[in-house]
């Protein structure tokens, strides 16, 4: 379609027939220069370039294209100018065609790639170090007699410097330092 298109463009530039002027010759070779910029897009293959042929942000073709058929002067013959119009109409549907094609199969191709998934891990499960329990055993006390029990200090730490004596149990007699109560001698 490009080079039909190109040289309809190149054969309607040349000259006309008796009812008006041909294309202007550098509107012919910038029509073919949209032309050329056209299908270095499609053959660039991505939908995103085809679609800058159509309404991309890095100057699209249809709009410039548009432009140079609009500004040819009044002159140029109207059939020539007709058929130039509805040429680069018909182009812009092929290459809508087209930019949905290649959209389609883009999509298809993602949908076919596996999807990267993050492994799976088995849950590992953490069992407490085994513990012996240890037997603490109090530490080892022999029992008092009642004679070898510490008593409280209860007085005021006078005993007239005697050492009490040892009685015999039934609280009856003195000692012999002055201890009142604190046994009896033998």
């Amino acid at each position: 379609m490009l080079l039909a298109l190109a040289a309809f463009v190149g054969f309607a530039g040349c000259g006309g027939d008796d009812e008006g002027a041909p294309i202007p010759s550098a509107t012919a070779t910038a029509l073919n220069t949209e032309l050329d910029r056209v299908q270095a897009r499609i053959d660039q293959g991505s939908a995103g370039a085809c679609r800058d042929v159509l309404e991309g942000p890095r100057g699209p073709n249809k709009a410039r294209a548009q432009q140079l058929i609009d500004s040819m002067p009044d002159d140029v013959d109207s059939d020539v100018r007709s058929a130039l119009q509805d040429s680069f109409d018909r182009l812009w549907e092929l290459v809508e065609q087209e930019c949905d094609d290649k959209a389609q199969q883009e999509k298809d191709e993602q949908d076919q790639q596996p999807e990267e998934t993050a492994p799976e891990t088995t849950p590992t499960e953490t069992t407490p170090p085994e513990t012996t329990p240890t037997e603490t055993t109090p530490p080892e006390t022999t029992p008092t007699s009642p004679e070898e029990e510490i008593l409280p200090n209860d007085g005021d730490g006078d005993s007239g410097g005697g050492v009490p004596g040892n009685g015999n149990g039934n609280g009856n007699g003195t000692g012999s330092g002055g201890g009142a109560g604190a046994g009896v001698g033998e």
